[in-house]
């Protein structure tokens, strides 16, 4: 999928349309019948609806018919983007954080750690690079500890007194996603954020803001034509290659 593709599918009347520019994709026809006659939501309790999948909703139509119109602002972000993704990087692969959300546009920097799984943080992008800020509000973790903690967690969670109120299914369901979860290679977060500063610097349809997830393995990425893009993690350096 080339730039031309990511404008015509950005573009499109569509609601929702999968992508499949690789063989990981599953058929459109596959997702039609998963999220329209079974009625599932896009990202629900079990991640993407479709093994291996990866999925694009389309935003405002007026957005979109505006986009390349609209020019383009430097925002405090992109002053010193560099250091802004290296901060989220190195947030991820060393501290309890499992998940951040990156505004280029708001310059809003929103965390999600296991020390506090119920709440999120937000911080300013230009403070959140400066000088002893990182040491100063973020607690260092081993990764394999920190992933090996979202297990534990989740477990607790379902097998606990909450157990009760789940339905037979969903007790089936979230034990095999439990068992069969596979946690992200942090050599692969790295990749992960070089590519979200290449989506960035595309000159018509950019990058407004991402989220990327350990826990649930994915990353959604959002354009400034309101369309949004939710990728597998281990999958997203691939998708950047063929959209840039």
């Amino acid at each position: 999928m080339n730039k031309t593709d990511l404008k015509s599918s950005i573009s499109s009347n569509n609601v929702i349309k999968l992508r499949e520019p690789a063989p990981y994709c599953v058929t459109e026809h596959d997702l039609e019948l998963y999220l329209k006659v079974v009625n599932e939501p896009i990202v629900g309790a079990f991640g993407l609806p479709l093994s291996k999948a990866q999925i694009s909703v389309k935003g405002d139509p007026s957005l979109r018919e505006t986009a390349s119109l609209r020019p383009r602002q430097e925002s405090r972000v992109d002053r010193q983007v560099g250091k802004v993704l290296s901060a989220c990087e190195w947030l991820l692969r060393k501290t309890g954080v499992y998940a951040v959300y990156i505004g280029f546009n708001s310059n809003e920097i929103r965390t999600e750690s296991v020390f506090n799984p119920f709440n999120h943080e937000i911080h300013d992008a230009e403070a959140l690079v400066s000088e002893g800020y990182l040491e100063r509000h973020f607690v260092k973790i081993p990764y394999k500890k920190k992933m090996e903690a979202i297990q534990r967690t989740s477990s607790a969670l379902h097998q606990g007194k909450l157990r009760k109120y789940l339905p037979k299914h969903w007790r089936h369901l979230l034990k095999e996603e439990r068992e069969n979860w596979v946690p992200l290679d942090k050599k692969q977060i790295a990749p992960i954020m070089v590519g979200l500063g290449k989506l960035r610097r595309i000159d018509d349809f950019y990058l407004r803001n991402a989220y990327v997830s350990l826990s649930q393995n994915l990353v959604r990425a959002s354009f400034n034509c309101d369309g949004m893009y939710i990728v597998q993690a281990e999958n997203f350096a691939r998708f950047v290659e063929e959209n840039v």
